[in-house]
């Protein structure tokens, strides 16, 4: 792809014209995302290419282009307009945040509650330490030794060609990526206690 080195657009500009852009993650190959790809081909992908050495601000280039350290953003209008420009001037801030993906969880009944109680979202945070007050302070506390497993789980879908189940299992899980644990969801459970030497 021929980019010109001197004729430039500000992003800015290309904002106003093709509407806030999302950013992107390929976590599969980009040709099994079917809306990344209608993106490509509709000429709304902008590349933006990030310089991890030396002082050289990030620039975007409209297209799809497979580089090193480039991240991808989907406009909702075409960018034909900005073709073979360096998209200079990139403006963080107005880069929409995407919504979320996967299917809508609706909110557990008190019931349900209290049977999944030691799960957490992926989110979570350990409590904060009870404040310890003058009462306790007189009686000597036993020190313990306590071990607490965390699992997280997230399910991803590949789409692979084989002749038989056995060699579909084992090429999906040759091929899959690492899912992205924070929409997963963690557990927790403590699995041993012993008293501290």
């Amino acid at each position: 792809m021929n980019v010109s080195k001197t004729a430039t657009a500000r992003f800015a500009a290309v904002v106003e014209a093709a509407g806030k852009p999302e950013v992107i993650s390929l976590w599969t190959k980009p040709e099994q995302d079917k809306r990344f790809m209608a993106a490509v081909r509709q000429n709304r992908v902008l590349t933006i290419k990030q310089a991890t050495v030396g002082s050289a601000k990030d620039f975007g280039v409209v297209g799809f282009l497979r580089e090193k350290n480039s991240s991808y953003l989907i406009f909702p209008k075409s960018l034909d307009d900005f073709k073979n420009r360096r998209v200079i001037g990139i403006k963080y801030d107005l880069i929409q945040t995407p919504g979320p993906i996967g299917r809508v969880i609706k909110p557990e009944t008190a019931e349900k509650a209290k049977r999944n109680r030691n799960v957490q979202p992926a989110e979570w945070e350990p409590r904060a330490a009870m404040p310890t007050g003058e009462t306790h302070a007189a009686k000597h506390k036993k020190r313990f030794k306590v071990n607490i497993r965390f699992a997280a789980t997230s399910e991803v879908v590949e789409e692979v060609e084989a002749d038989s189940k056995a060699e579909a299992k084992e090429i999906a899980v040759n091929r899959a990526d690492l899912p992205d644990f924070r929409r997963g969801t963690i557990t927790r459970k403590v699995v041993k206690v012993r008293a501290s030497d």
